[in-house]
């Protein structure tokens, strides 16, 4: 299951909200510690990158980008990987919806974001939303190669785009296409961005 969620402030690096619902016994200042650092490859992070998986031991460390806020999730390591990345972004872009505009003027005061607990629990299912999802990506209509050639879109991230039709998960598609499993996950939110592509729970 996700083990805990913590959501960070990329300049900064300060924890605004974190949520425990696994029973690992892990040192909540070793872990803050570990993300502060992490933060200074916030560069790699926005260069499109903007969802990786750490090996941390007996779990994976899970962080997603957007607009300065990072969320991060130690996951079991039986868990579907894809689908708690998936479940990061989801948070991401809840908690950026709720509380983007107010971070430009924060004052450091940590009572606003208390209200996102609830939403947290929801997205979460209280840790346990990443534990038998399979989710698969799937492309909103067809996207042409013209994209290509006018340069709005990259060839690795077309080759991706036509794998994207609901059966095949980010791992499938990279076996398929023999690329790294990086370089698929960075076309995958080249198309969220673009806002053509969405996730689907299959199985």
């Amino acid at each position: 299951m996700i083990q805990a969620v913590y959501i960070l402030v990329a300049d900064s690096g300060l924890c605004v909200l974190d949520r425990k619902y696994g029973s690992a016994d892990m040192d909540p200042n070793l872990i803050s510690g570990f993300l502060t650092a992490l933060i200074q490859f916030g560069r790699e992070l926005s260069d499109g990158n903007r969802v990786h998986v750490i090996d941390f031991g007996a779990f994976d460390i899970c962080l997603s980008l957007k607009d300065n806020v990072i969320v991060a999730a130690t996951v079991d390591k039986v868990d579907d990987g894809n689908a708690a990345m998936a479940v990061l972004a989801e948070v991401n872009n809840e908690f950026v919806k709720m509380y983007g505009s107010m971070l430009a003027d924060w004052d450091g005061n940590l009572e606003p974001f208390e209200t996102f607990y609830m939403k947290l629990d929801e997205i979460t299912k209280e840790g346990h939303a990443s534990e038998t999802k399979i989710l698969v990506p799937i492309l909103k209509g067809n996207v042409s190669p013209m994209l290509v050639r006018l340069g709005q879109m990259s060839q690795d991230t077309y080759d991706v785009a036509k794998m994207c039709k609901g059966k095949l998960t980010a791992l499938d598609i990279a076996d398929q296409l023999g690329k790294h499993m990086k370089e698929v996950q960075k076309s995958l939110h080249t198309l969220e961005d673009m806002k053509i592509l969405e996730w689907k729970e299959i199985g």
